[in-house]
């Protein structure tokens, strides 16, 4: 089962009410809700599709918060709640990506594939770098 069941389904009802993309139709679905995030540890092995989904609905999250941010009027933006929540959002996709390696949900050896190794550990560092430098501005915004 997938951890935004029921937002999930009705971002795909209005989707088909509406003919908008997935990430459109979630940004009117549940506008001031929060999206959960799996939390490491908490994910069984068993989960696959769960956390693939929790990581998909995270990473639309994300561009849609970016995608906002980009269309708004300056002064309707709350620029610091976007921030922030871009910085979460990162930080939760990079959490789950460590947990689903340390699980061995997918077979990576750094000795054998070291350009997959450095590819994943690249994206990784990405991840995090982005919820760093988001969690800055938010914290600096003036």
């Amino acid at each position: 089962m997938t951890l935004n069941r029921d937002r999930k389904q009705k971002i795909r009802a209005r989707m088909a009410a509406t003919g908008e993309p997935y990430t459109v139709a979630a940004r009117h679905v549940g506008k001031d809700e929060e999206i959960e995030i799996a939390v490491p540890g908490r994910v069984l092995g068993a989960d696959v599709e769960g956390q693939a989904d929790a990581l998909d609905d995270a990473a639309a999250r994300l561009a849609g918060l970016l995608a906002a941010f980009g269309r708004e009027p300056w002064r309707s933006l709350d620029a610091i709640a976007v921030f922030r929540a871009l910085s979460r959002a990162a930080g939760s996709m990079a959490a789950a990506a460590v947990e689903m390696r340390r699980q061995e949900w997918f077979d990576l050896d750094d000795a054998e594939e070291p350009e997959e190794a450095a590819a994943w550990t690249g994206a990784l560092e990405g991840l995090r770098s982005a919820a760093a430098t988001f969690g800055w501005v938010a914290d600096g915004w003036i």
